[in-house]
C-alpha cells in the first residue's frame, strides 16, 4: 500500500499503486481496491488506455511517433479520473444528499462508448453552471473509417442520456458529440 497522501477514493492505495495491481493481473485480489468503485474506474481506465496504446503502436509502427503522445493520454487520463466535484443527485426527505463525483460520470460516459461499434471516446467535458441546472455534456470522440458517423454519434447521444438519467436523478442538458477523428481497426488493414 502507498505510503503517499493521493490515494484514491479513500482506498488507501494511489494510481502507482493501482497500475502496479493491474500489471499483476490483479493478483493477489485486493478487496479494498475491488470494492471501491473509484479504484474500478481507475482500473478500467488504465485497461482501455493499455488497449488503446498498444493499438496505437502498432498503427504506427512504420511511422515514428511524437515524444509525448503517452504524456499527453496519461495527462487527460489523470485529469478525468481524479474525482472532482460532487454532483448532486437527490434530497432525501430527512435532509442527506445523495451525489455523484464528475469522475463517476467521466466512467459512465466512457462505457457507454465502449458499447458503441466503431466508437473511441476521447475528451470528456461536464458542465453544470448551478445546482439544480441540467447536466451539459460534451464528448469528443473517434470514428472507425466506413461507419457512418451519424449513426455512431447518434447512438452515443442517445446512450449518454439514458444511461445518465437511469443512474440518478439528474436532468440532462445538450449532449454535444463531436467527431474529432476517425481511425482504422486493425482488422481492416488485413
Amino acid at each position: 500500500m502507498s505510503e503517499h497522501n493521493d490515494d484514491i477514493g479513500g482506498s488507501g492505495y494511489s494510481l502507482e499503486d493501482l497500475s502496479a495491481y493491474l500489471d499483476r493481473a490483479r493478483v493477489p485480489r485486493i478487496a479494498a481496491i475491488e470494492r471501491n468503485a473509484q479504484c474500478q474506474a481507475v482500473l478500467a481506465s488504465m485497461e482501455r488506455m493499455g488497449q488503446l496504446s498498444r493499438e496505437i503502436v502498432e498503427e504506427q509502427a512504420v511511422r515514428p511517433l511524437a515524444e509525448s503522445w503517452y504524456d499527453d493520454i496519461m495527462r487527460e487520463v489523470m485529469r478525468e479520473f481524479r474525482a472532482g466535484r460532487d454532483i448532486p443527485l437527490a434530497r432525501t426527505d430527512d435532509g442527506t444528499e445523495l451525489v455523484v463525483t464528475e469522475g463517476a460520470l467521466y466512467e459512465l460516459i466512457r462505457s457507454v462508448g465502449d458499447g458503441v461499434e466503431g466508437l473511441l471516446v476521447g475528451r470528456v467535458r461536464l458542465d453544470q453552471p448551478q445546482t439544480d441546472a441540467p447536466l451539459d455534456v460534451r464528448v469528443t470522440v473517434s470514428v472507425r473509417f466506413g461507419r457512418a458517423m451519424t449513426d455512431a454519434v447518434d447512438e452515443m447521444r442517445d446512450g449518454i442520456r439514458t444511461a445518465i438519467e437511469r443512474h440518478g436523478d439528474l436532468r440532462v442538458g445538450r449532449v454535444d458529440v463531436t467527431v474529432g477523428d476517425v481511425h482504422i481497426d486493425e482488422e481492416d488493414d488485413e
